[in-house]
């Protein structure tokens, strides 16, 4: 079973594992010693199913976790979005025109895009709001791409890393660091890339594509 806890200094938020309870942690975002505090979960009694009246409108769906990457979202409420064909809107932020021309093909047709690509651009379109995913590029003007992380405070939504960084040099340490930060998942730019794009941005947002997509 997952807990989840929040720094007492900077507020972000983790879920670990219930055999952590009673004990402090250093929070990997701040490195505040003992900033993660784990308490064992309260025994809630069971409680009756809620009936909604005729003509009431239901309640609202529940969020749920992957147990993979630990993001929240609440599937019932976006396949209820996608049955009324509203689409997300995801922020794609990528300098080379390329990589961003291949990005921008395979998910045009199935979310709203706002493209970014310097870091001044990207910081504007996040402090406006309304994205529900954010694609990155970590090595934005130098490298400051991985420095938004570190900006961007409570995450506006999940974020999927889209680099042309070489696989060796993304997993490992530095690939913890960026997962430390917020980042959700990753996806190695090239000419095949737009698929994996579209499908992990799909499962980011709760909105999984299936084989014939």
């Amino acid at each position: 079973m997952k807990i989840e806890v929040h720094c007492s200094r900077c507020g972000k938020g983790y879920l670990l594992d219930e055999a952590f309870a009673g004990t402090a942690l250093p929070c990997p975002a701040c490195g505040e010693a003992g900033g993660l505090r784990v308490e064992p979960p309260a025994a809630a009694p069971p409680s009756p199913a809620p009936v909604t009246p005729a003509g009431a409108a239901a309640p609202a769906p529940e969020e749920v976790v992957c147990p993979r990457c630990k993001l929240h979202f609440v599937p019932r409420r976006a396949t209820a979005e996608a049955e009324a064909g509203v689409r997300p809107t995801v922020l794609l932020v990528q300098e080379p025109s390329y990589f961003r021309e291949i990005a921008q093909e395979a998910l045009a047709s199935r979310f709203e895009l706002r493209l970014a690509s310097t870091l001044a651009e990207a910081e504007q379109a996040l402090r406006a709001g309304g994205s529900d995913l954010v694609i990155l590029d970590p090595r934005l003007e130098g490298g400051a791409g991985a420095e938004l992380l570190r900006r961007l405070g409570p995450r506006p939504g999940p974020i999927l890393l889209y680099t042309s960084q070489d696989e060796t040099e993304m997993y490992g340490g530095n690939w913890e660091q960026l997962q430390a930060l917020g980042a959700d998942d990753i996806v190695f730019a090239g000419m095949q890339a737009g698929e994996s794009l579209a499908r992990k941005a799909a499962a980011l947002l709760g909105r999984p594509l299936d084989e014939e997509s």
